[in-house]
């Protein structure tokens, strides 16, 4: 037996005071009577006998009523915990996407809200763990009206990450007995093999378990191919456990619909969609399907803005060949001799080639090295009497390496790095009986951390990519003029130029991930009182306004969002009241996999967890562990009993 508070029976010392007081009552001399009055005194004894042993019982009626009054006020109690410990409780509840789908009537956050609501008012004060929030001790008012207005967040957090989390939570409460429930679905791919738990806390998995583990998903977007006037879009459809002989595939542009086709799914397989796009302006299109089961991937929005033309600075005296690859449609191609560049342009460019020069200045040098540590590209080609000397100071500046003095030695250029951005999905596959291209003279070069794109027959680099800070420096081991090399007759040109320029400048993806780290580019130039601004294309919709973490280059801005926006759609990039540029973003896929992992086979070898598909049945268990059967009402009854006991004896007393 325990007591709520046991100082209350210091109390029961004070019993000892009727005690001492009735056995000096007792203590009297004994009077000896006459020989004539012996019989009546014999009568007076045996009545004196009885009356002391009436007050002895009423004594102990007493004694009985004053101890079971003292016992009832420290509150007798049995409990299976510790007095000393009380209990804190940390409800970790799962409101990812994937509990949109149905368990009964209801998706199973909403279902797990419910039930978290109707049993917890038997507990002490909550705290709650979302994906995406923490809220701290939480009363039952207080945690009604906070659940309620909880929604779903693009967020999903790996379940050591919320147990570590709710472990931190706990680091600074001592005395308390530790309880841990999760509440989730508990998809495979956030569960690990290995359970970080803590041995001083009690875990307890709810696992809620869908209807069905079917599920159709719009995975993803991406531009098959494009000319001048359209563009193909295929759109992958993946199954989840689902056969389906026909799924209706829909195209909007925002909300008017401009294209619908049908597709077949196999079961645990995807299929493509294509859809061709006329475009000559900005589109921001999305792609719809339907499905009942997991409601947040049924729609994927993508956005194509009209071309930023790149710009394009060469510097030599034969730049003919860059015109027919620079095309007006998506470059702003500037050719100029080397005596005649405007220095002040150079940081509004996305590329500068250097073609086939004799000598580069150092006027020059300092402001291609400004550029280049700003982000630009820059294509060095050397020509056939080029200084070495001022080259290695230009790399020298860069901190690149050097190059050595010409070889005139022909080679073959017949290794093609396929793998490299600037070749990456040219080729439709490896090919091996290919125009190779030859040169007769070859500068050697040392560089630091240089990735070829092609190499010669002897695995030296023809043409290498060189990463320096935010920018990249192409170098060409060999002039291109048709005096020394057939380059420009051969198939490679064009892609390896043409893409020069592509890389140079980040377009805008088609879409971008909420919850990852997005980087994007956006061609402006700030002032330093003023910056870029997303903000959501509906009004009407519940993203708000934010500005993202942004780095101001000479030519462009670079924006990183990672935390913004919550909710899927199409948004702006505005700088006052000007649209930059449109961007879409999309919720994680990750969260359409319908596959769960085994909790109670993970958590069976460990002493400290338990396992149940139910919340009610959870919160009883561990409200079980601090249940108290109270006694100090059975001893407020026996006191009564005392008293009425008293109340007899002295009745029958005084008809004694």
């Amino acid at each position: 037996m325990q007591f709520k508070y046991p100082e209350i029976l210091y109390a029961l010392l004070l019993l000892l005071i009727p005690v001492f007081i009735h056995l000096f009552q007792l203590r009297r001399f004994e009077k000896v009577a006459f020989t004539n009055v012996d019989f009546l005194k014999k009568v007076e004894l045996q009545t004196r006998k009885s009356s002391k042993l009436k007050q002895f019982l009423i004594l102990l009626t007493r004694l009985g009523l004053f101890a079971a009054l003292i016992i009832a006020f420290a509150q007798p109690y049995f409990s299976k915990s510790k007095v000393t410990l009380k209990p804190k409780t940390i409800l970790y509840l799962d409101n990812s996407l994937s509990m949109q789908v149905k368990n009964g009537a209801n998706e199973m956050f909403i279902k797990a809200i419910q039930d978290v609501i109707s049993n917890y008012n038997s507990l002490t004060d909550l705290t709650v763990i979302t994906n995406d929030n923490i809220y701290k001790e939480l009363n039952n008012k207080d945690l009604k009206n906070q659940l309620l207005s909880l929604d779903y967040s693009p967020f999903s957090k790996n379940l050591n990450t919320v147990l570590l989390q709710a472990s931190k939570t706990f680091k600074l409460d001592k005395g308390f007995k530790k309880n841990i429930i999760l509440v989730s679905d508990f998809q495979s791919n956030i569960v690990s093999d290995k359970l970080l738990l803590n041995e001083d806390i009690q875990y307890s998995f709810v696992q809620l378990k869908p209807q069905n583990n079917k599920n159709i998903s719009l995975d993803s977007i991406y531009i098959a191919k494009q000319n001048g006037l359209n563009i193909d879009v295929n759109v992958i459809v993946k199954s989840y456990n689902v056969l389906s002989e026909s799924v209706s595939v829909s195209l909007f542009k925002e909300d008017i619909l401009v294209g619908k086709t049908t597709c077949s799914l196999e079961k645990n397989k995807s299929n493509t969609v294509t859809f061709q796009i006329p475009f000559n302006d900005n589109f921001n299109g999305k792609i719809l399907i339907e499905d009942n089961l997991i409601q947040f991937d049924n729609e994927l929005f993508f956005s194509l803005n009209k071309i930023e033309r790149i710009n394009v600075l060469a510097i030599g005296n034969k730049n003919e060949f860059l015109s027919k690859i620079y095309t007006n449609s998506e470059f702003n191609l500037t050719n100029s001799k080397l005596n005649q560049v405007d220095y002040n342009k150079i940081a509004n460019q996305n590329v500068i080639i250097l073609n086939e020069l004799d000598i580069i200045p150092l006027s020059i040098q300092k402001p291609l090295v400004k550029f280049i540590s700003n982000g630009g590209s820059l294509v060095v080609i050397p020509s056939l009497k080029s200084n070495i000397d001022t080259y290695n100071q230009l790399f020298s500046s860069l901190k690149i390496g050097s190059i050595s003095d010409k070889k005139e030695i022909e080679y073959q250029v017949n290794k093609i790095n396929f793998s490299h951005p600037i070749l990456d999905n040219v080729f439709e596959k490896r090919i091996s009986n290919f125009q190779y291209p030859n040169v007769k003279s070859v500068y050697s070069s040392l560089f630091n951390n240089a990735n070829y794109i092609l190499k010669f027959s002897n695995q030296k680099p023809f043409i290498s990519e060189i990463k320096i800070n935010k920018g990249k420096l192409y170098w060409i081991a060999s002039p291109i003029n048709q005096n020394n090399s057939n380059f420009k007759n051969s198939p490679l040109i064009v892609p390896v130029f043409y893409n020069f320029g592509k890389q140079s400048f980040q377009l805008s993806e088609l879409y971008y991930t909420i919850g990852q780290k997005n980087s994007i580019d956006v061609k402006t130039s700030l002032t330093n009182d003023t910056v870029l601004q997303v903000e959501p294309k509906n009004v009407n919709s519940s993203n708000v306004n934010f500005i993202p973490l942004q780095q101001v280059l000479e030519q462009k801005v670079v924006l990183t969002i990672a935390d913004n926006p919550l909710k899927s759609g199409f948004f702006e990039i505005k700088k006052g009241d000007q649209n930059l540029k449109n961007i879409a973003f999309n919720y994680d896929r990750i969260e359409s996999i319908t596959a769960y992992a085994d909790i109670k086979n993970l958590t069976q070898s460990f002493n400290n967890t338990t396992y149940s598909n139910s919340i009610k049945q959870t919160f009883e268990q561990i409200e079980s562990q601090f249940k108290t059967q109270n006694y100090w009402q059975w001893f407020l009854v026996i006191a009564i009993l005392f008293l009425i006991l008293e109340m007899l004896l002295i009745k029958f007393l005084k008809k004694g």
